[in-house]
């Protein structure tokens, strides 16, 4: 195991954004860069290899300058092993320094305000609502390419259907301290494995919020481990249970 950090400071205000990569090279260098273009600073990000067999790493290690240049704090964990997704999770959660924390898939990409609105509602909400620790977003559906292809409109927060529907996108916004509370998270999940951090989350105790924007790309195609692409991309015009691919917000 390599284990390389870039010493962070402690900031009130820190987001950890936490990057679980296994063989996409292909697309990770346009994740990273759509980290390094947030608009919100500080941010810590936190990438974990589980035993990437192509060049993923050679190509995270290219972003080590920028992500200084941009005072960006970096914690990367390298595994030589597949071990799986909750395995490396669990191993960017303990890595995690900020006060925030976002799980943010290596194939996909971050408008430019996603941490600067996602932390300012969560904040809000949870003033209002100390049982609200995590917001999540709406999303445009892009092909392999980048295209936009479609919109990802979620459903509002209702616990019941929460736990039983997994309907929230993996890049939501919550508290690290919840996520350390809530972890570790089950090794054996190997599918679905987003459904099983929010249920135990929810079964926490726990509240969400959507914000009804679409803040994010997520990427289909034909390698996605939670097959939602395969979902989608088969018939476009279904509506799922997940996402409701064609309303507009």
């Amino acid at each position: 195991m390599n284990h390389d950090m870039i010493i962070h400071s402690n900031n009130f205000n820190l987001v950890s954004i936490l990057v679980c990569n296994y063989n996409y090279g292909v697309y990770l260098s346009e994740c990273l860069n759509s980290i390094i273009k947030q608009t919100h600073r500080p941010i810590q990000v936190v990438f974990v290899d589980d035993g990437s067999n192509d060049n993923s790493i050679e190509i995270f290690r290219t972003k080590l300058k920028m992500f200084k240049k941009e005072g960006i704090e970096v914690n990367f964990f390298y595994y030589p092993d597949n071990g799986g997704r909750i395995r490396s999770l669990n191993k960017a959660i303990e890595l995690s320094n900020g006060k925030y924390s976002t799980i943010v898939d290596s194939d996909d990409i971050l408008y430019d305000r996603f941490i600067e609105i996602s932390k300012s509602e969560l904040d809000k909400e949870n003033a209002n609502n100390s049982k609200v620790g995590f917001v999540y977003t709406n999303l445009d559906l892009v092909d392999k390419c980048g295209k936009i292809i479609s919109q990802g409109i979620s459903e509002e927060f209702e616990e019941e259907n929460a736990l039983l529907k997994s309907y929230i996108p993996e890049s939501g916004l919550t508290y690290t301290k919840i996520l350390k509370e809530c972890y570790p998270f089950d090794l054996s999940v190997r599918v679905d494995t987003k459904h099983h951090k929010w249920q135990k989350i929810i079964k926490a105790g726990l509240k969400g919020k959507l914000i009804p924007l679409r803040l994010f790309k997520y990427r289909m195609h034909d390698k996605n481990t939670s097959g939602i692409g395969n979902r989608i991309t088969s018939d476009r015009t279904r509506l799922i249970d997940k996402w409701h691919p064609h309303k507009s917000t």
